[in-house]
């Protein structure tokens, strides 16, 4: 079957040749005073380095992101279309999570952020759930991606009611939470992004079982 470019593939690609260019930005155009690396519990600085370690840096997320793609378009070659969708979200999580890694060494770098905090905790979860609720309707049965209880894998009908169920409630929170991040009061927006996750995932695990046990064409498990 001849492969065929997919959006979020796409996406996963444009991020990844973008950290390429930030790495050459940092270690081309960085300041030459010393830079923050590295962080101890309390948030507070531990570690000095120099925008030659920080474009170090960008580069290695760079290049794992590229050979994660890499190595998910060779393992899905002319497998079923779920198995690659589900397969090609996992991609675009790990190279966003990556991505968004990327651009916080560069903000440290330049100076735009002074330490890392539940503030960037927030936007890269938040910004995590939104893309994967917006997704998670149109992908069908697969072992990576979705809500893959028993009852999903046992009932289509449950499988595609509990995951549009997720991807709404997913979507709605993660644009919620981007635009509280700014306003919200830190830790506790951080605390209550990460208690809604888990309320949806419940809402989604007890939505499959609801369905399947009602569906006339589940099988038993």
């Amino acid at each position: 079957m001849k492969h065929q470019p997919d959006r979020i593939e796409a996406a996963s690609w444009f991020l990844t040749l973008g950290q390429f260019g930030l790495a050459f930005a940092v270690s081309r155009f960085g300041p030459n005073h010393p830079i923050p690396m590295h962080f101890n519990v309390q948030g507070q600085v531990d570690r000095w380095g120099d925008r030659s370690e920080a474009a170090r840096i960008v580069l290695a997320l760079a290049v794992i992101g590229g050979v994660i793609s890499g190595f998910r378009w060779f393992m899905t070659r002319g497998r079923e279309p779920s198995v690659q969708r589900g397969q090609l979200m996992s991609q675009f999580v790990v190279v966003w999570v990556l991505s968004l890694i990327a651009l916080l060494q560069a903000c440290l770098t330049w100076g735009w952020v002074a330490e890392p905090g539940p503030k960037f905790g927030m936007v890269v979860i938040s910004s995590l759930i939104a893309f994967i609720g917006a997704a998670l309707g149109k992908i069908g049965p697969n072992a990576l991606v979705g809500v893959r209880t028993p009852w999903a894998f046992s009932s289509r009908l449950a499988w595609d009611k509990s995951n549009r169920l997720a991807g709404r409630l997913f979507f709605w929170g993660g644009l919620v939470g981007l635009i509280a991040t700014p306003l919200a009061p830190q830790p506790d927006g951080f605390r209550a992004m990460i208690f809604g996750v888990l309320v949806v995932a419940g809402l989604a695990v007890f939505e499959s079982w609801r369905v399947w046990r009602t569906d006339p064409h589940r099988q038993a498990w």
